[in-house]
């Protein structure tokens, strides 16, 4: 049984499901259907497929920095495998391409897979984790819409949201990863704008809680999956309230303590 939850298995099993549709299909049809994405919107379609060479590309690099492995025997269907991604016509015909993914290129494909279950460790999200950040997402959004921020914090803030919605859009392709490195943007977001975001939550405190929410449950569920420690041993709360502290001599200090719960 292949590993998807390693690049190699991603790849492999994304290529699967495209090699099983039907030859007649349009390619903008296949992508579409296999990485889950709108039929009429090129523009998104174009960047998850993409994604989905550096996909390949991450592969080939993890195999490439194993010692003590047939290089060559692992990554020499590669270059016709790559063949079935690019060039991308949208609107050729699926046939053409879909030749290129052999079954030979796809079982090399499940060799890397079981190779790399050896030494890269992931665990599925749950679709009820995936659910949950994809409600916490909207739910920020909506706040921010709706507050009084002001443009340049209101501005960064929806970036942030963007970007933790593009990598959930992408996890199917980049896993648990993609969403941790997005969510290491949001939180360097957070310590650059300490200062704003400090301020926006004295009439904006609505925001304030639910980026905290929203960045706290996906550090729990990707370090679960990646088998990590939590980018944060505290609710990112706390990087605001250090600021809130200093402006207020009079407040009583608080006791740290470490928050090593799981969502």
């Amino acid at each position: 049984m292949i590993d998807i939850n390693n690049p190699a298995g991603r790849y492999y099993e994304i290529l699967r499901r495209a090699k099983g549709k039907q030859d007649d299909l349009k390619v903008r049809q296949v992508w579409a259907v296999v990485l889950s994405e709108d039929e009429s919107d090129d523009s998104a379609i174009t960047k998850k497929v993409i994604e989905l060479y550096q996909l390949g590309e991450e592969v080939k690099s993890l195999i490439r920095m194993s010692e003590g492995i047939n290089e060559e025997l692992y990554l020499s269907s590669f270059p016709q495998i790559e063949k079935a991604i690019f060039p991308l016509n949208l609107n050729s015909t699926w046939k053409p391409q879909k030749q290129q993914l052999t079954d030979g290129a796809l079982t090399r494909l499940q060799f890397c897979s079981e190779f790399l279950s050896s030494i890269y460790t992931e665990e599925q999200l749950q679709k009820e984790d995936l659910e949950m950040i994809t409600t916490l997402i909207e739910q920020l959004f909506a706040s921010v819409i709706d507050s009084s921020l002001e443009g340049g914090i209101r501005l960064t803030l929806l970036e942030e949201i963007e970007r933790l919605r593009t990598a959930l859009s992408m996890y199917k392709i980049k896993g648990a990863k993609g969403l941790k490195q997005s969510l290491q943007s949001t939180i360097g977001m957070v310590v650059a704008n300490q200062a704003d975001l400090t301020k926006a939550a004295e009439s904006n405190a609505d925001v304030i809680e639910r980026l905290g929410q929203l960045v706290d449950k996906i550090d729990s569920f990707t370090a679960k999956a990646l088998q990590v420690h939590r980018v944060l041993t505290k609710p990112v709360q706390f990087l605001l309230g250090l600021v809130a502290s200093d402006q207020n001599s009079d407040a009583p200090d608080k006791e740290e303590t470490t928050d090593d719960s799981e969502a």
